[in-house]
């Protein structure tokens, strides 16, 4: 009996020094719940586990997320108890989550009674030369697809930031030869030309973090037209097992320029209408005044003239207000007064103009601010407008007025009509941004109402946004920083 267990102590203790020996391949065992319950130096040297950093977890964290997903691991267990092996050729994934090609063969594991109890698991990582010659020629392949399909300024690159591809205006752009760049590292091919200690500082927080969606701003000098602003736009491209990515370069400069161009001609152009339509404002409302003993049609006529020259004044004056925002020209006026107050008044004012809803508006308190009081009111004047226009089959409007913790003097406009459709709330503080709720229903407005509130709000410190639901109605809100008085 003795000899017997010595016997098989020392065929076990074979068995451990053969398996031990194999370093080039992985051997290793899994329970018939998919926990690890032996593992070898050779699969230590493929994988990176060590052997007390595995055994007892699961093996599929072995398998790509891809492979889980679709029940590879359970699948090939079942193939090797049907048939007693399964051949196992597939991405698996190491310790430090990088991916190489394992060819091996799966076989189920019974005890001394021939209960099944596991399977046992045997491979090699064939992917350190042929399969990464394969993953280059498809990395070449794939690249040259995308670029294809392009004519912008644009660079595929691999994860080791090897160029792969360029297009011929990405060349072009940065004066290159596209011969001399391919297969380089991409912070090596450039002349001189693009800013790249910049570009690199904006791109590595891309790459770190998977955020392939941020676009950023980099300089470049061209040879004859100086320094330019070009904006760099990161994409990623993943076809399992490559992961490519591309960044896409647009030239900023002469869309700068045509942008100064246009706010220029706009605020000129709104200049120089303002006069002769004052001129006929003042004329309408003589016409309003002395047509006393007209016919309805007449008087209805010259109403409907005066309605849409106060339109027309509107619109020139946030016109005139947006260009000075972009160009950096409007001046604001700060001077300390009681915001409460100063809400109670537009309140006042706003309820003569119109009698369809009313306002209701808590008990004035004593919140004071440093901030452009006229600039202000506008902001207050047209949520309370938005409010009363966007909420037709209602006739109520709530204002809330609070201090709040950050020392802030926070006011919010509340209605209950048709609300913003979540796909659609982006739009709101864009110049002329309305939404197609809003232009189905032949509700009139500009769109530059509240790009003009958030930018007078930002400008004195404060913040801007609203909370909305379709056909419950919207909250808009703003704040501004309280006035703390100097020590005396």
């Amino acid at each position: 009996m003795d000899q017997k267990r010595a016997s098989g102590t020392d065929q076990t203790e074979r068995y451990q020094l053969i398996v031990e020996s194999l370093k080039e391949y992985a051997v290793f065992t899994i329970d018939k719940d998919s926990l690890v319950t032996t593992w070898n130096s050779g699969a230590e040297g493929i994988f990176l586990y060590k052997s007390d950093e595995i055994v007892g977890r699961n093996g599929d964290i072995l398998y790509t997320p891809e492979d889980i997903a679709a029940m590879v691991p359970s699948r090939e267990m079942k193939d090797s108890l049907a048939d007693g092996k399964a051949i196992n050729e597939r991405f698996h994934v190491k310790k430090d989550r990088s991916r190489f090609w394992g060819s091996g063969i799966v076989f189920p594991l019974y005890d001394k009674q021939g209960q099944h109890i596991g399977f046992t698991k045997i491979m090699r990582n064939t992917s350190d030369a042929e399969q990464a010659e394969t993953n280059l020629r498809e990395e070449k392949a794939l690249a040259e697809l995308l670029i294809s399909t392009y004519s912008e300024p644009i660079v595929i690159l691999n994860s080791k930031l090897t160029v792969m591809n360029a297009t011929p205006s990405f060349a072009q752009l940065f004066s290159l030869n596209k011969q001399t760049f391919i297969g380089k590292n991409f912070y090596q091919i450039t002349n001189g030309s693009i800013n790249m200690p910049q570009l690199r500082t904006r791109l590595e927080p891309v790459l770190k973090t998977n955020n392939y969606y941020t676009s950023f701003e980099v300089d470049y000098e061209h040879p004859q037209r100086g320094t330019r602003s070009v904006l760099v736009k990161p994409r990623r491209i993943y076809q399992p097992p490559n992961l490519l990515f591309s960044l896409e370069f647009e030239d900023l400069t002469d869309n700068k320029a045509v942008m100064e161009e246009k706010d220029i001609f706009i605020s000129i152009a709104s200049h120089e209408i303002r006069t002769p339509l004052s001129v006929i404002k003042a004329y309408g409302q003589i016409l309003e005044r002395e047509l006393n003993n007209a016919k309805p049609i007449v008087k209805r006529a010259v109403l409907k003239i005066n309605e849409q020259i106060n339109f027309m004044s509107s619109l020139i004056t946030a016109l005139l207000d947006t260009s000075k925002i972009t160009t950096g020209k409007l001046i604001l006026e700060p001077e300390v007064f009681n915001l409460c107050s100063l809400i109670a008044e537009q309140v006042e004012s706003f309820n003569l103009t119109q009698t369809s809803h009313q306002v209701h508006l808590p008990k004035e308190a004593d919140l004071m601010v440093y901030a452009d009081k006229v600039r202000t009111g506008s902001v207050i004047t047209n949520l309370l407008s938005n409010a009363v226009k966007y909420s037709p089959n209602s006739h109520d409007v709530n204002i809330n007025i609070e201090a709040t913790a950050d020392h802030r003097a926070k006011v919010s406009v509340q209605d209950f009509g048709i609300g913003i459709p979540v796909h659609e709330q982006a739009k709101l503080f864009q110049r002329f941004g309305r939404t197609d709720l809003v232009k189905q229903k032949r509700i009139p407005g500009t769109g530059l109402g509240l790009h003009l509130a958030a930018e007078i709000v930002k400008l004195q410190g404060g913040e801007i946004g609203f909370t909305s639901a379709e056909s419950e109605g919207s909250t808009f809100y703003f704040s501004l920083p309280l006035y703390e008085r100097p020590d005396e």
